[in-house]
């Protein structure tokens, strides 16, 4: 009986965050399209995308302390209405600036959604098997960004980019009466636990974790790799339908393939991670981002342009190694915050990672407004990756010894 609440507390997690994450990603491939709807140029059309990343960064902050005191059920629950309205305002928008309100709900929703579900994995597993569980959940819910962005390009061809959100909202419907008919196994909380929160104690804990923790170390490499990420999802649809020529739909079907290699790094991890050293299996994921960005400056310099079939590998071989280390990285911050601040110290962790994925989009957006094309872009990605990756390798090293008995 407890096995089959358990599984059946899995499958609500899934459903509320698979359709969360539908929401942020369906969009991506009809940007352009959305930008020749509205009459607005590409600088103005990624504005957008930096208020989803400034919003999903502040929420990480604000429902941290939230999830360590309130029941994990009713956020769900909370987070996937949130979402839905969210929707519903984008679908109807008639300017931009409704578009962008509708976004940043959508955002808030999403770093509610994504904080509880981490938090309860966190708390619902022990050392052992934290890792294995967070990399299964992250490649069921990686789902959602593979298929999302293939229906939302579709979509945009054959009917409009309007009908990406409301998709989002008519799959919403079953998933928020599944709320209702199964009930999120959750740890019996401590009477202390159920104290009112206090504004006070938060800052203390995230005070705590920014000067006292080598939480900062240890995440030095995935933050940059956020930054990396978020910026070429900004620049994708410019890159590749304006420069590469390609339709939406195909854009769409290219993202499958960055996403499958986000699936296919959890895999190594897994496997280093039980038979060598956190330490071996870090450093293994830092090398294949090295190898990614060492290829596209070197390609660059060789043919002095950047092609399709060159930038669709590397940022494969990049995908691979960043999914490795953000599993990894998340699992050490569960491991580094303690049993009643795991949503304070996983907040302040998702705060950074989604900080630096707001200054990637904010970055696309102001080279843009400086006239830069998207394959010069490009090429300073590269670069700046290639040197904070380089710079995470030292700060991981420094701090692992300290550390080592709490990680391994």
């Amino acid at each position: 009986m407890k096995n089959k609440n358990l599984w059946h507390s899995w499958l609500l997690v899934l459903a509320v965050t698979l359709i969360i994450r539908s929401a942020g990603s369906i969009f991506l491939p009809s940007i352009s399209y959305m930008a020749d709807d509205l009459k607005i140029d590409q600088a103005e059309a990624t504005t957008n995308l930096s208020l989803y990343y400034l919003f999903l960064t502040v929420s990480f902050m604000f429902f941290g302390p939230v999830c360590d005191r309130f029941s994990k059920h009713k956020l769900l629950r909370y987070s996937l209405l949130g979402c839905v309205a969210g929707c519903l305002l984008c679908a109807f928008a008639q300017n931009v600036h409704v578009l962008n309100v509708g976004r940043s709900i959508q955002a808030f929703s999403a770093g509610l959604a994504l904080l509880t579900s981490q938090v309860w994995i966190g708390g619902s597993s022990d050392k052992k098997n934290m890792l294995g569980r967070l990399a299964w959940f992250s490649i069921v819910v990686a789902l959602s960004p593979i298929l999302a962005p293939v229906v939302g390009g579709i979509l945009s061809d054959w009917l409009s980019w309007r009908y990406d959100f409301i998709l989002i909202v008519f799959l919403s419907i079953p998933v928020f009466v599944l709320t209702y008919k199964i009930r999120l196994r959750e740890p019996e909380r401590k009477d202390e636990d159920r104290k009112s929160l206090s504004f006070g104690e938060a800052l203390r804990n995230y005070k705590d974790t920014f000067f006292h923790s080598p939480l900062e170390s240890f995440s030095f490499s995935v933050q940059w790799l956020f930054w990396a990420q978020s910026a070429f999802a900004a620049l994708s649809s410019f890159l590749f339908i304006r420069e590469f020529g390609l339709s939406a739909t195909v854009l769409s079907l290219v993202n499958a393939i960055f996403i499958g290699g986000l699936l296919l790094g959890r895999f190594p991890t897994l496997y280093l991670q039980k038979r060598y050293t956190v330490r071996f299996t870090f450093l293994f994921n830092q090398v294949v981002v090295l190898l990614s960005s060492v290829g596209v400056l070197i390609y660059y310099f060789c043919v002095g342009t950047h092609e399709l079939v060159e930038v669709v590998v590397f940022t494969f071989i990049q995908a691979i190694g960043f999914s490795g280390l953000n599993i990894l990285s998340l699992r050490n911050c569960m491991l580094l915050g303690g049993e009643r601040t795991k949503g304070t110290v996983s907040g302040f962790y998702n705060f950074m990672n989604q900080g630096f994925s707001w200054l990637g989009v904010l970055s696309v957006q102001l080279l843009f407004g400086w006239d830069f094309s998207s394959v010069f872009i490009y090429q300073i990605m590269a670069l700046i990756c290639l040197g904070m990756t380089m710079v995470g390798t030292f700060l991981f090293l420094r701090a692992y010894p300290k550390n080592r008995d709490i990680l391994e």
